[in-house]
């Protein structure tokens, strides 16, 4: 009998054992002083070796800026200098060879294309004033990117040339691209401090305009109870159908100037810390609430549950599951100014900047660990009372 009980202790030991509960860790990797603002992050397999880097646009002040690209180590793979700060930027394939580029745009009110080896092969002089939104997308159909800019002007470029511009006579804030008409071709949706939202074809004839009597912050299009729509954020923000009319509006004291699309609904955030979350019918999911404006968000999907980055004037970089509940936060030294991730095998990567020049970068795991013991505390408890019986 004993011998029986001395193997029940012994499998039930090594069977319970099989119990894990999954843990987090979050560690930091590297920080790096960038010597001026950072004002963009974006990631991308630069080397072709399947594994993403991290580009980071940066300047400030007058002063040189840079488009760096780091390994996940913190290494400078390259940089390319511009005469100043970089305040936007794209990266995608723009001469056609299967490698990723990159296209920025300086205060110095010109476009610089970037080669996948850091050189720069173009320089456009843009005569519509600072460029603040630069996309890389194939906006024809073709199979074959063109660059798509905003300034005062929408410009298309194409092998590195321009093709097509529209002029809005005001200062663009956003560029979003849609098929609303099913030709395999995008529109493009762009407004901005003229009040004005546009839609325009992928050669950029006008196809409709619509007027706000608020600055336009940005567009978004999604679907609208089944329809394609665009979102316009502003004061509030109001929804426009693929014809560029009005077929909802939502009025507040506070300007939105910052939105998402995580796939599964849309955050908005205003000019005072306040996080609003929709789904694609505009029903409020949540709320939540930080200290001061909400510059950049990002989002990623972590099995089966979205994970959101957020960048704040507060100095503070802040980690929300898709619920709304609070992960987790970290302090920098100035504002955050721009977030990132993604993941290499089963490390998540989590990338922010900030206004205190600095790039920070930590890894996020979620590890699966074992009840050590547990099966063994029981196994023993039974084998305890059955000793007290005899």
């Amino acid at each position: 009998m004993k011998k029986i009980l001395f193997a029940i202790f012994i499998i039930s030991g090594l069977l319970l054992q099989g119990v894990y509960a999954e843990e987090e860790y979050i560690n930091k990797l590297w920080t790096h002083n960038m010597g001026g603002n950072v004002w963009e992050i974006m990631h991308g397999d630069f080397t072709g070796d399947g594994v993403d880097e991290i580009v980071v646009a940066s300047g400030c002040c007058g002063n040189p800026g840079y488009v760096t690209i780091f390994d996940v180590s913190g290494t400078i793979i390259w940089q390319a200098k511009m005469p100043y700060e970089v305040r936007t930027l794209d990266i995608g394939d723009i001469d056609g060879d299967g490698k990723l580029d990159a296209v920025c745009a300086a205060t110095d009110s010109k476009i610089y294309f970037i080669s996948n080896s850091g050189e720069i092969i173009k320089i456009y002089p843009e005569s519509g004033g600072d460029v603040l939104k630069i996309k890389i997308v194939d906006i024809d159909g073709d199979g074959k990117n063109e660059i798509v800019t905003g300034s005062s002007f929408v410009r298309v470029f194409k092998n590195l040339e321009e093709v097509a511009n529209y002029s809005t006579s005001n200062r663009i804030m956003d560029l979003n691209f849609y098929d609303f008409d099913g030709d395999k071709k995008l529109e493009i949706i762009t407004g901005g401090l003229g009040n004005y939202v546009y839609l325009l074809d992928s050669n950029l004839n006008l196809m409709w305009k619509h007027q706000s009597n608020m600055v336009i912050w940005g567009t978004m299009p999604f679907t609208y109870l089944g329809n394609p729509s665009i979102l316009v954020i502003t004061r509030g923000y109001y929804v426009l159908d693929k014809d560029g009319n009005k077929v909802f509006q939502k009025n507040m004291d506070e300007y939105f100037i910052t939105g998402h699309d995580t796939g599964n609904m849309i955050v908005l955030a205003d000019g005072k810390g306040n996080l609003n979350s929709y789904d694609y019918s505009l029903n409020e999911l949540w709320t939540y609430k930080v200290e001061k404006e909400v510059k950049d968000i990002y989002s990623y999907k972590e099995g089966n549950e979205i994970i959101l980055l957020l960048g704040s004037m507060d100095e503070n970089f802040y980690m929300l599951k898709g619920d709304g509940k609070f992960i987790g936060s970290a302090k920098a030294g100035s504002y955050v100014s721009a977030v990132d991730s993604f993941s290499i095998k089963n490390k998540r990567y989590v990338v922010y900047g900030s206004f205190d020049d600095n790039v920070y970068t930590y890894y996020r795991e979620t590890k699966n660990v074992p009840f050590y013991g547990f099966g063994t505390v029981i196994a023993a408890l039974i084998y305890f009372l059955y000793r007290r019986r005899q």
